[in-house]
């Protein structure tokens, strides 16, 4: 284990494990963070003039306002903390050729490289994983592009909403028979291909555990997008239907959906699952003659007249407050949850208890809430213990206790900048 390793790492299954990250914004850099916070040393690579786009989005609000420190705008951007916690960060500038070689040099002493540039970027300066294979048998690299390494539109760049839109999700997501409205303000995909590519990276390094041999992963996000989407596709499949949009209605659910109650903005979700449900609900709203009606037993039946059901139970929940209409619901068995706002989850006392978010200390914000792994281990413990680094901190631990530069040689390489 490094000295820079966080506490505890030598005890995570990853410990031991070295992974280079030239990730980028959301997916790469997320999948890299898990890799870290299971036990991995993982090094960040940047360069000054080509930052992680992460780093620009925004100032965190403290006391109602901005934080501004001079200088460093890049360092306190919290979902640039929160991807890329418990890394080292080194700079470097691999389009220069001293730094490709430096990079070379790297990949020849770690497990795993990761990257989610363009096709074609990292094969231009001799990067690609032909080039670092030939060094180093055993390593495994990702590449996590829009669409893949290969194919007619290999290169076609996009960030989530595109790639979501292509993948075919967008055009499922509007109000019931209406055009798509599609949610391009959330970048669902960007976590999905994180998660994917540590699952290709976890059976991966099984895999050289059981034969010696590392691999490439080639990981096209618009393929994480469209596999979600079986029920959709095997639909058009067999009944020859395009899907479209059915706003927050259920194929086997009804009443489903999302429905008012009293106070701003407050919503709870219901969902009437079979007929052993629907008696208890019709109880609730004051509708008992409903739970007997042979017309309305049966999901078929309650479709046939979901309107009038989905009206009635509106104008129920719209006279209550949520707690209310949870007090009643819940306890007869009807599934129901209330619609919580962000600022609700970040204070849910279920989260809390669970240690969803976590205190670390940052080097400039100093005590600062991030999200955990979104699972728990018996066996290991992942406790986040740090935030992301200041860029460049790790420099002269890359640099000299791994490739054994001396310091004269990084601070010459700094001036030139190359490591800069």
């Amino acid at each position: 284990m490094s000295m820079s390793q966080p506490p505890g790492a030598h005890s995570k299954p990853l410990s031991g494990v070295r992974v280079l990250d030239l990730g980028w914004v959301w997916a790469g850099p997320m999948a890299a963070a898990f890799l870290a916070d299971l036990g991995a040393e993982v090094i960040k690579i940047e360069h000054s003039e080509r930052l992680d786009n992460s780093r620009l989005r925004g100032a965190p609000i403290v006391d109602g306002k901005k934080l501004r420190i001079p200088g460093k705008s890049i360092e306190l951007v919290p979902l640039f903390h929160n991807l890329n916690r418990h890394k080292l960060s080194a700079r470097l500038n691999i389009r220069d050729k001293r730094g490709a070689d430096l990079f070379r040099q790297l990949a020849a002493k770690s497990d795993v490289v990761l990257e989610n540039f363009t096709p074609g970027t990292l094969a231009a300066l001799g990067l690609d994983y032909a080039a670092l294979a030939r060094e180093h048998g055993e390593l495994i690299m990702i590449s996590l592009s829009t669409a893949g390494q290969f194919g007619p539109i290999a290169d076609l760049r996009g960030y989530a909403p595109v790639i979501s839109a292509y993948s075919g999700l967008e055009a499922l997501i509007g109000y019931e028979n209406e055009a798509p409205s599609g949610m391009m303000n959330f970048g669902l995909n960007d976590s999905s291909s994180g998660i994917h590519a540590l699952f290709a990276l976890l059976a991966s390094l099984w895999h050289r555990e059981q034969t010696g041999q590392g691999q490439y992963i080639d990981l096209s996000q618009m393929e994480v997008g469209a596999a979600p989407l079986a029920e959709a596709m095997l639909d058009f499949q067999f009944s020859g239907k395009a899907p479209h949009p059915t706003g927050n209605g259920h194929r086997r659910y009804c009443p489903h959906g999302i429905f008012p109650c009293a106070g701003e903005d407050s919503w709870v979700a219901i969902s009437v699952e079979d007929d052993g449900q629907w008696p208890a609900l019709c109880m609730v709203i004051g509708e008992n003659d409903w739970a007997h009606r042979a017309d309305l037993i049966g999901h078929a039946g309650r479709m046939s007249a979901r309107a009038a059901i989905e009206a009635r139970l509106a104008a129920w929940t719209a006279g209550q407050s949520r707690e209310s209409v949870l007090a009643e619901l819940v306890p007869r068995g009807v599934p129901a949850t209330p619609v919580l706002s962000i600022e609700e989850q970040f204070e849910d006392a279920h989260y809390v208890a669970r240690g969803v978010r976590q205190v670390v200390s940052h080097p400039i914000m100093g005590e600062e809430l991030l999200y955990r792994l979104p699972w728990q281990m018996s066996g290991t413990d992942l406790t986040l213990s740090a935030s992301s680094p200041e860029l460049g901190a790790h420099d002269a631990y890359v640099y000299g206790q791994i490739l054994g530069l001396d310091a004269q040689s990084i601070e010459r390489l700094r001036e030139e900048k190359v490591i800069y």
